[in-house]
């Protein structure tokens, strides 16, 4: 027979076992919704910013990832490694590209080289 639970751990019930997220009727669980979701004006700044990053950087492919609220780029001109760097803000973003294209001529030093 196994020794009784102590009081101050009772046995889970049925209640407490469910998960604590929202499920749809029929559909997979959603993540809450963020407090800080963007309005349309900074929306626009951000398609704003990613635009002249693009622009000013043409080697590398840039996102705005709305869950982590950073911008990604992806550089890939590399074959044996692909340089993937995130930041919070534009200027982040571009000290650290500048960075890893820096890292990259040191590797490739000449542009016929690079692949």
């Amino acid at each position: 027979m196994p020794a009784p639970m102590p009081p101050d751990r009772e046995e889970p019930t049925e209640k407490s076992q469910r998960p604590r997220h929202r499920r749809s009727r029929g559909g997979p669980a959603q993540p809450p919704p963020r407090q800080d979701a963007g309005t349309p004006d900074t929306s626009a700044a951000i398609d704003r910013n990613l635009n002249a990053l693009q622009a000013q950087w043409p080697g590398w492919v840039i996102t705005w990832g709305a869950w982590r609220q950073a911008y990604t780029a992806f550089e890939c001109r590399d074959p044996l490694r692909c340089t993937i760097l995130e930041a919070g803000s534009p200027d982040q973003l571009q000290a650290a590209m500048a960075q890893a294209e820096l890292e990259l001529k040191a590797r490739w030093p000449r542009p016929d080289e690079r692949p």
